[in-house]
């Protein structure tokens, strides 16, 4: 009998120093846990809101450490990355800057075509300061049949009908009324679609191109889509330079190819 309580008393030691051991061996866990530094990341954080489509201010960032496991993707590191680019959306104070959320404005003024496949609807990132961006519809033939791509670098030719004042001064009349010159030179196209129509039983279309250009060319281009005859020639990659070209009319084709009857 005193044997068994003997053994009771010891096993109920031995239960007391297992539960010390363990209680030591999880505040020494959780002490270790609590004392082990959090691994951080250097993140660019907006110290104030900036609104959609705005310029960010160099002082409406700055740089924070953030737990890595709570850095999202794409997040920048650098100021520089970030000041001064477009807002793609708005932009709240502590929220983590990621690459999506901004767009490079000298890339975009450099490289407009290529920005514009890049951001797809978001088509006024693309347009460079002091530029709009105009559409002009094309057929098979004035688009050289359908070669050109957002990128290429285009002129345009156009052909009218002189006024018959002007053409009388000029000793003209019929088919010498005529004259065709190249107009506007080395425009951008930055974008094309293609469209299409129902005319008379039979389907007629081509493309629409999205051109990049100036005020003035604007107004220029719409006064040649609704009067005149217009053919986009595409220039060579790389080639930038303005050129002189005399304007052809019947008088030209005659005089030059010696089309004029013996007199």
């Amino acid at each position: 009998m005193r044997g068994g309580r003997i053994l009771i008393l010891l096993g109920f030691i031995l239960a007391l120093g297992a539960g010390f051991i363990t209680f030591m061996f999880l505040q020494n866990a959780a002490g270790n846990q609590a004392a082990a530094p959090v691994e951080t990341q250097p993140v660019v954080v907006a110290l104030q809101p900036v609104d959609s489509r705005s310029a960010i201010p160099p002082d409406a960032v700055g740089i924070q450490d953030w737990p890595v496991t709570l850095v999202p993707p794409g997040a920048l590191t650098d100021t520089a990355q970030v000041a001064g680019k477009l807002t793609v959306g708005p932009v709240f104070p502590g929220q983590v800057i990621v690459q999506d959320m901004i767009v490079d404005k000298e890339q975009l003024e450099t490289q407009p075509a290529a920005a514009a496949a890049q951001l797809g609807s978001d088509l006024s990132y693309t347009i460079p300061e002091g530029m709009v961006a105009t559409a002009f519809p094309v057929t098979e033939i004035s688009s050289v049949a359908g070669a050109i791509k957002p990128g290429d670098r285009v002129d345009l030719i156009i052909t009218v009908n002189l006024p018959e004042q002007l053409a009388a001064a000029e000793g003209g009349g019929g088919v010498q009324n005529v004259i065709t010159g190249l107009t506007l030179q080395n425009l951008e196209v930055i974008n094309t679609v293609p469209w299409g129509v129902e005319a008379e039983g039979a389907q007629v279309g081509g493309q629409i191109y999205t051109l990049l250009v100036n005020r003035e060319q604007a107004s220029i281009l719409k006064f040649i889509r609704e009067n005149a005859q217009p053919d986009f020639v595409l220039r060579p990659a790389g080639d930038t330079e303005e050129y002189e070209v005399e304007p052809i009319t019947l008088e030209y084709i005659l005089t030059n190819f010696n089309l004029l009857p013996n007199q």
